[in-house]
């Protein structure tokens, strides 16, 4: 796993909690509806990084911050 991408993903469970994926896949979308495709695709890598975080994020989260 990357970890910049995977920095990020942390960083967007801790902010948002439950809703880091959705929020993620609206950052996607909202690139796709402006053109930007390339950072469309980095928002559904970071969506599916967070997917993969999720059932231990808080843990993992909470280990960085120590």
């Amino acid at each position: 796993m990357n970890n910049d991408f995977s920095f990020l993903a942390e960083a967007i469970v801790f902010a948002h909690g439950n809703r880091a994926e959705s929020e993620a896949a609206r950052h996607a979308l909202l690139c796709e509806r402006m053109g930007d495709m390339e950072t469309a695709e980095t928002w559904r890598t970071v969506q599916s990084v967070v997917r993969r975080l999720t059932p231990d994020a808080k843990t993992v989260v909470a280990r960085r911050a120590a």
